[in-house]
């Protein structure tokens, strides 16, 4: 996907609206922030996964609670299309000068090509789901809540009832 057909399809105006903290209610801008949190739904399959925007690593890690073999296709082609048009509006609405990035002098930054800017890694040894589960949401909260509270995502038990009934009695 180039610059061009990004923007002929008007989806560059969209995401660099949500960089910018212009879409939803509780945003702030991208150049803000450390890390960025993007739920990934691989329509195709009933599928989500979670990743992770680093800024400071320049990487997209991603999050799959549901790792077989018939996803990893469709799991790999969205991904894909992540790393590839997050660059793109990165530098289309100047986040990079915004977020003080020296792209020719930066460690991580200076021998990338403007559209590899990130590398992308899958984590191992997640809690997964088992065959046949529709818990593939609840899976992707507890990525986030664990991470958001600065905690690594570790393979446990996991009792996907327990977090439904914790967020029930939040309501």
């Amino acid at each position: 996907m180039d610059h061009q057909n990004l923007n002929a399809r008007g989806q560059e105006h969209h995401l660099i609206e949500y960089i910018n903290g212009f879409r939803m209610h509780a945003a702030v801008p991208w150049h803000t922030v450390k890390d960025i949190f993007i739920p990934v739904n691989i329509k195709e399959k009933h599928h989500w996964i979670f990743a992770v925007l680093s800024f400071s690593e320049r990487c997209i890690f991603f999050y799959d609670s549901y790792e077989s073999s018939g996803y990893y296709a469709a799991v790999l082609a969205e991904i894909e299309k992540i790393a590839k048009i997050i660059p793109l509006c990165l530098q289309a609405c100047d986040f990079y000068v915004k977020k003080g990035i020296d792209l020719q002098n930066h460690p991580r930054y200076k021998d990338k090509e403007s559209s590899d800017m990130f590398d992308v890694l899958f984590e191992d040894d997640l809690t997964q789901q088992p065959s046949g589960s529709l818990d593939r949401d609840v899976f992707m909260v507890m990525y986030a809540e664990c991470l958001s509270y600065g905690h690594k995502v570790i393979a446990i038990e996991f009792d996907p009832n327990a977090l439904r009934i914790r967020y029930a009695a939040l309501l």
